[in-house]
């Protein structure tokens, strides 16, 4: 990523109207904006990557949320500078200020859980667990609760369907209240309460990832829309697409301050929608409980009774913002280095605001966009980003057709730090980036026309150059006792009782294998394809299970069971993944068919072929799995 660039990405506006604090991700800076004249007039330095902002209610301190610091800025506006760092969670992202402006609650993305810190002492005091990938947050106008939206969703049965989950907290005493599901929805971000309806307005995307992806001409691969979260807890979803013209990732919602008006930002379509939020609570409360559950959220032809227009504007739209006073609407376009101004209250163009990054378009920049941008997909449905946020992954799992409908699940892998670990697929059949991104992508995922030979070598750049977080298992002064102990059960040479474990992979054999004989070196992979032994019965390379009745739960299981074999023959060879920072990145297994790391050996490693761990204790295996933890 191009240090000279300002990726704008959220917006924090000071109560009196006046000044614009622009976050800007690869800057690593805070632009401010004077609002009078629409230019910039200051830049203040932050932390690495920083995400969101938010003021205190007396307007004059700023937090900043630095997702690659892992900690928050604190920023005195009346001096243009830091004033102090307060180191938080992994990667955070959402920021807020309490009502009284004594507390500061801070999402650790990286840890699905909120810091709570003391605004005075800058201390933090409590931390809450949060669902998967908390992104965003937004206090009631009462004052008497934070909504906290998800990004990725919680983890769920393996081949059912997927349910994320809005968090909501107390703000004094900090607690969690509620924990509301939102049905096979995924990738939450923005969130805005509605002024004088007690509403909460989050964004959401519906993937359909158990349904094989050949239904994209029907937009029935992700669709995008908002949810409606209801005083008493209950839920609603409507989208925001239309037939043939998708609004895909939806990443901020902003509500006026009279409640009559809110934006949604589309990363992926570069536009903004205008919502009419009367006629949307409208269309939901007179909606019967049947069609509220079953025709608003899969419905495209319904956004026309409450979307207004949708505006073009910079590229990549990320967070939005109203003025005070309600006039004026700001929207932050990532990939153009501008902020968007609009009027209010027809929601004309104003004016663009350019941040101050370079007019040139550098390879690595251009992949950027590439990577952001729905326009590669038949109706604009998803991006890249849409399934790789941050550059990671969404935590689900896949049907492709090509290997088969409804076989041989694929769980979808962070892209983050995967430069160098190729081949890439879980067969290890595709040996670059390029081969990955190229035909293939056109033929079974978007549907268009592949990228172009220059297309796809800035994609490649792009992607080559998404960062890896800090791992925060990993302290600076090395390894717990624990991690070292984990360390030497990782690197052992024998059994228990004495018996050598195979320390080379020969291809044809199958037998005990020790975790060295795949992970090492700087990546933990020793980028080939191994036996593991984790096939199941839907995986197409696997044997032939055609004289079972695989809807009968007696034979195989419900899980459809590994399928053990002590013929070579009869196993599938898969790539071996990286190992780093995989504490974050759940599902696992090439079908995500382990919820948590322990679920690789207690569920599916019977024979040790995975790693010889059936001879450990409870205490060893805790600590093999710390150390994997801290890699």
């Amino acid at each position: 990523m191009h240090p000279a660039y300002k990726t704008p990405v959220n917006l924090a506006i000071s109560p009196s109207g006046d000044r614009l604090y622009v976050v800007c991700e690869s800057s690593d800076s805070v632009v401010v904006v004077d609002l009078e004249r629409n230019r910039p007039i200051g830049e203040i330095a932050v932390g690495r990557r920083p995400n969101d902002a938010t003021l205190h209610p007396d307007g004059r301190r700023l937090y900043v949320t630095n997702r690659l610091s892992n900690s928050v800025t604190v920023i005195d506006t009346a001096k243009g500078k830091q004033t102090a760092e307060v180191s938080v969670g992994a990667e955070p992202h959402g920021v807020l200020v309490g009502p009284q402006g004594r507390r500061l609650f801070v999402l650790n993305t990286g840890q699905n859980s909120i810091s709570v810190l003391d605004t005075k002492r800058l201390v933090e005091t409590t931390r809450l667990a949060a669902g998967a990938g908390p992104w965003s947050l937004a206090l009631h106008p009462d004052g008497e609760s934070i909504c906290v939206t998800s990004a990725r969703p919680d983890p769920a049965p393996f081949r059912e369907p997927h349910q994320s989950e809005l968090t909501v907290v107390a703000p004094g005493p900090e607690r969690v209240i509620r924990r509301p599901g939102v049905a096979e929805a995924n990738m939450m971000q923005g969130v805005a309460f509605v002024p004088g309806e007690n509403v909460a307005l989050f964004t959401l995307m519906r993937t359909k990832n158990l349904v094989p992806m050949t239904r994209v001409a029907q937009g029935w691969v992700i669709t995008n829309g908002l949810g409606l979260l209801w005083p008493d807890g209950r839920v609603d979803q409507v989208l925001l697409d239309r037939p043939a013209a998708a609004f895909a990732d939806p990443n901020d919602v902003a509500v006026s301050p009279d409640g009559k008006r809110a934006l949604v930002t589309s990363g992926g379509t570069d536009q903004v929608a205008v919502i009419d939020v009367p006629a949307l609570l409208a269309l939901v409360r007179e909606s019967s409980d049947r069609r509220r559950a079953e025709l608003l959220p899969n419905h495209q032809g319904t956004s026309d009774r409450f979307v207004v227009r949708r505006v073009p504007v910079g590229r990549n739209p990320r967070g939005a913002i109203f003025s005070p006073d309600g006039r004026f609407a700001y929207v932050a376009n990532a990939l153009s280095d501008t902020v968007t101004v609009l009027d209010a209250t027809n929601f004309a163009v104003l004016a663009e605001i350019p941040l101050g990054g370079p007019e040139a378009l550098t390879e690595v920049r251009r992949g950027e966009r590439l990577f952001h941008s729905a326009g590669i997909t038949y109706a604009q449905q998803f991006s890249c980003h849409s399934c790789h946020p941050d550059g990671h992954t969404n935590g689900l799992t896949f049907d492709i057709e090509a290997d088969g409908l409804g076989l041989s699940l694929v769980d979808n892998r962070t892209l983050r730090g995967i430069l160098d670990t190729a081949p890439f697929k879980w067969e290890g059949t595709n040996p670059s980036l390029k081969r990955q991104c190229g035909a293939r992508l056109a033929v079974f995922f978007t549907r268009l026309d592949p990228y172009t030979p220059e297309e796809l070598n800035a994609l490649h750049r792009y992607i080559s150059s998404i960062e890896r977080p800090p791992n925060p298992n990993r302290a600076p002064e090395g390894l717990t006792p624990a991690q070292r102990r984990g360390k030497m059960i990782f690197e052992r040479t024998t059994t228990r009782d004495g018996k050598p474990i195979v320390s080379s992979y020969k291809g044809s054999s199958v037998g005990l294998q020790a975790c060295t004989t795949c992970h090492r070196g700087p990546y933990g992979t020793t980028r080939t394809q191994v036996a593991v032994g984790t096939d199941m019965w839907f995986d197409t390379a696997g044997p032939d299970f055609s004289k079972y009745d695989l809807q009968d739960d007696d034979p195989l299981g419900r899980l459809g069971l590994v399928y053990y074999s002590q013929r070579p023959r009869d196993l599938m060879q898969l790539d071996v993944p990286h190992l780093n920072n995989i504490y974050n990145s759940p599902p696992y297994l090439h079908n995500g068919a382990a919820l948590t790391l322990e679920e690789i050996w207690t569920r599916f490693n019977l024979y040790d072929w995975h790693g010889v761990t059936n001879d450990l204790t409870r205490q060893e295996f805790n600590d093999l799995i710390a150390y994997l933890k801290a890699l």
